[in-house]
């Protein structure tokens, strides 16, 4: 990516979930108070730890229920380090926007990985349904990864929603399901977390969906432009 368009990518970062702006002002009050040994990298792999962490206390949940208080806390060290890293180093003046980037990404990919293998064999939910979360999360990986270099916007929100929403649903997600693992509908009896991983699908795969058009309809506009220029 050209420096120029990596200030592109840096002017049109898009942050417009429910509780981003909360968000900013707690992260930038926690961001000054950090030691100074503490760098914007190991708060990225603070976030990656807890991402396995979370992984292996779903896999570990088939042997007791306890473990999902343990992908809660793994959620809330999670946050901290996935959304501290970057106000940090703004907050510091040490900017790596294409380092960062680079990393975060690969981070995530290999976070996600560790969160969907627990959950595939955590005896909580039907397979099928994980892995088309893991395809459909691939996908939306790609799209934003297309965005970024083809209309250089950096959009880290879908239909308000971003990871922080996500972490506080699944959150909530894991303490009903310390009660409530399978349901009965009419004389069927399925997982809990079928049924949310199914809506949950729904609604990724209508925000890829809905990025994809508004993007191409936006491509398709500015390159039909240049025509009439020639």
């Amino acid at each position: 990516m050209s420096e120029v368009d990596q200030k592109k990518l840096s002017e049109e970062r898009v942050q417009s979930s429910f509780l981003a702006g909360i968000e900013k002002k707690a992260l930038l009050w926690i961001a000054p108070k950090l030691p100074n040994w503490v760098t914007p990298d190991m708060m990225t792999f603070l976030g990656l730890f807890a991402m396995v962490l979370i992984g292996i206390s779903y896999y570990l949940v088939k042997y007791h229920w306890s473990f999902l208080l343990m992908a809660n806390l793994g959620l809330i060290v999670n946050w901290l380090g996935d959304s501290l890293d970057g106000t940090l180093a703004r907050v510091r003046n040490q900017q790596r926007p294409k380092y960062g980037y680079y990393l975060d990404h690969l981070v995530d990919a290999f976070g996600m990985a560790f969160l969907i293998f627990g959950l595939a064999y955590s005896g909580l939910v039907s397979q099928p349904f994980i892995w088309l979360i893991l395809a459909l999360f691939l996908i939306a990986s790609i799209n934003v990864y297309l965005a970024t270099n083809s209309v250089h916007i950096f959009k880290i929100s879908y239909l308000r929603m971003s990871t922080t929403e996500a972490r506080i649903f699944v959150f909530i997600l894991n303490i009903i399901l310390i009660f409530v693992k399978k349901i009965s509908f009419f004389g069927f009896v399925f997982y809990w977390l079928d049924f949310v991983a199914g809506l949950f699908s729904v609604f990724l795969l209508v925000a890829i969906l809905r990025s994809a058009i508004k993007n191409l309809t936006r491509l398709d506009r500015e390159e039909r432009a240049k025509w009439a220029d020639t």
